[in-house]
């Protein structure tokens, strides 16, 4: 019997005497160590009851080039700096060392430093020894599979951190332990046993004045080091773990990060933290190799996608679908690949890859109910292959190509879509009256407004009086929220009086300040002398995307060759207009002024949509 064991571990690790191709290649990358790689193959290869474990080794050993840790005067003199301090666990020093491989001023000016070439053999047996010792006694890792078991809980490393047994520092508290085995509802449950253990070693984090004076940020207000340190917790309590990340999001600016545990039994269809955001991809991080650039490949491709340790897993998030795009024209260079992009930051941003052949770029796993832009890289620049396109809810391609012969007229009152808190401030400021008199004491007032109209993205009163005021006062009947007060003359033209500072904000023509009032007091503006009004417009509390006097914009639309300006207009009010635009584009209006939230949209019907 167990000779027939070793024969199908030999089968597993040698045929005809050599390694399989993945691990003889990283042995061949290891150089001088390859005897300490070798040395950890032979280590369990001697008994049959150790199959698992030379497995183990094995997938440890091939997937291990790419793996590294980041070295140099810089980076290193910040690690001097996190563990010379005297009072924060190793736990909090740990993730923070993990998270400076993330970061731009450190890897820039680092040197890698190859596992492959530097692991030593002690090491990984005791990593590998230990990791089977987890395995083989906790309750939630019980029948767990073995390839889940290889990828979520054996990797020794998390980043390109100095490599340490962290699995020896770090230790589950018993009495958790003890708690969890009363709990037969979660203690099989990876997720459940996470949330409900401990270490035993005081977990006290690093204080935040010496994160701040380090970084000049709180790091931890980002959710990628949040997920970091998320991230080393799960697998130091030996729960299967990983991140799963969007790149970039699909309607809005930003990415995601965030620790994933990985079940045996259910699939986590929920992106944590991510509420309306929408996205096209979500990927993870592995420590297997998952490559599928071809080799030899000279063209521009960005850094992300030659990682091999990022794999797609949108299909485990989204209703998914395979998209082919025709490419009209030969491409310079005869490119092997294509990318989607999804604007994100005022740009494109290439978030998948696909590979052309002939006329045509396949693509994977896309989210669908998007707006992609397809293109190649010529000379490291993104260049379209065809025009952007709607992937609509039912998997079908829309491509969105301006009209020239069939122009129409804008009217824009916001440059980002709206939502649920910009209603309910608009709706509130419906409610405002308007009171004048010419004595402060407001004796026998004239009401000239009893409520405002919305105007989609503010609110306005149109005064039906030629008579003359000093005094006016603005009435609400409850709490109440706004940005900005104007009151306009009859030739529109702004008119300026003086109220309570605590009310300054409602003047400063700032719309990302905020008058908020929990009382019921009146605002009462002073004109100095009695003042004819003809409308007064209030801006609610808002995101400040709405369309501002003063501001410069431009309205762009999309053509084969990329954005096509409409032109620069300065608004003289809250809404802008433009004449001659061609139909059935897709466009996107920048505000040259100010801001950095703005989407790209489509008009059908005489109806916006942005995307």
């Amino acid at each position: 019997m167990k000779r027939i064991i070793y024969i199908i571990f030999c089968t597993f690790l040698i045929s005809c005497g050599q390694y399989n191709a993945e691990l003889e290649n990283a042995l061949k990358l290891a150089g001088e160590n390859r005897h300490e790689l070798e040395k950890v193959l032979y280590h369990y290869s001697q008994n049959p009851s150790d199959s698992l474990k030379l497995r183990a080794a094995t997938f440890l050993i091939e997937n291990m080039p790419g793996h590294y840790t980041l070295e140099g005067s810089l980076i290193d003199a910040y690690r001097e700096k996190i563990y010379s301090d005297t009072i924060a666990s190793y736990f909090a020093k740990k993730s923070l060392d993990i998270s400076l491989s993330y970061m731009d001023q450190f890897r820039h000016t680092a040197n890698k430093k190859e596992d492959v070439q530097n692991i030593k053999a002690d090491f990984l047996i005791r990593h590998i020894d230990r990791s089977f010792e987890n395995l083989n006694s906790y309750s939630w890792l019980e029948d767990f599979p073995f390839e889940l078991f290889l990828e979520y809980v054996l990797p020794y490393r998390f980043a390109n951190e100095q490599l340490d047994l962290w699995i020896d520092s770090l230790h589950i508290s018993p009495d958790g332990l003890q708690e969890l085995a009363q709990k037969d509802n979660i203690k099989y449950s990876p997720t459940g046993a996470t949330l409900n253990l401990r270490f035993s070693e005081p977990t006290v984090n690093l204080r935040p004045d010496f994160i701040q004076k380090l970084f000049h940020q709180n790091i931890y207000s980002d959710c990628h080091h949040i997920s970091l340190r998320e991230n080393f917790n799960s697998r130091a309590l030996c729960s299967p773990s990983t991140i799963d990340f969007i790149l970039h999001y699909a309607n809005r600016n930003g990415y995601h990060y965030w620790n994933k545990i990985v079940s045996p039994e259910f699939k986590n269809s929920e992106v944590r933290g991510a509420f309306e955001r929408k996205t096209a991809k979500v990927y993870r991080k592995t420590y297997s190799n998952h490559s599928s650039i071809k080799p030899g490949t000279t063209e521009y491709i960005p850094e992300f996608f030659k990682d091999p340790f990022h794999l797609d897993v949108s299909s485990e998030y989204l209703y998914t679908t395979d998209v082919s795009i025709h490419i009209p024209q030969k491409l310079e260079n005869s490119p092997h690949y294509a990318y989607l992009c999804v604007f994100n930051n005022l740009t494109w941003n290439p978030i998948a890859i696909g590979e052309i052949t002939s006329s045509t770029a396949k693509f994977r796993d896309m989210g669908k109910n998007l707006v992609y832009f397809p293109a190649y890289y010529r000379r490291k620049k993104l260049t379209p292959i065809n025009y952007p396109f709607i992937f609509n809810s039912r998997g079908e391609i829309k491509h969105l190509v301006p009209d020239t012969n069939n122009l129409q007229k804008l009217v824009l009152t916001r440059k980002y879509p709206s939502n649920s808190n910009l209603y309910y401030y608009i709706s509130a400021l419906t409610k405002l009256s308007v009171e004048a008199a010419n004595q402060p004491s407001f004796q026998n007032p004239d009401t000239l407004l009893r409520s405002l109209s919305s105007m989609g993205a503010y609110c306005e009163g149109k005064i039906n009086t030629d008579k003359k005021y000093r005094y006016w006062r603005i009435s609400h009947p409850h709490s109440l929220s706004f940005a900005e007060l104007f009151f306009l003359d009859s030739r529109g033209e702004l008119v300026r009086g003086q109220a309570d500072s605590i009310f300054y904000a409602a003047f400063d023509g700032d719309p990302l300040t905020n008058i908020n009032r929990y009382d019921k007091k009146n605002l009462v503006i002073d004109f100095n002398t009695p003042v004819s009004l003809s409308k007064i417009i209030c801006l609610p509390r808002s995101d400040g995307n709405g369309i501002y006097p003063d501001n410069e914009y431009e309205l762009f639309y999309h053509d084969l060759k990329g954005w096509k300006s409409l032109g620069r207009k300065i608004a003289n009010g809250f809404e802008i207009e433009y004449d001659h635009v061609p139909q059935g584009a897709l466009y996107w209006l920048h505000n040259h002024t100010t801001g950095i939230e703005e989407r790209i949209f489509t008009v059908t019907d005489g109806i916006i949509r942005f995307w």
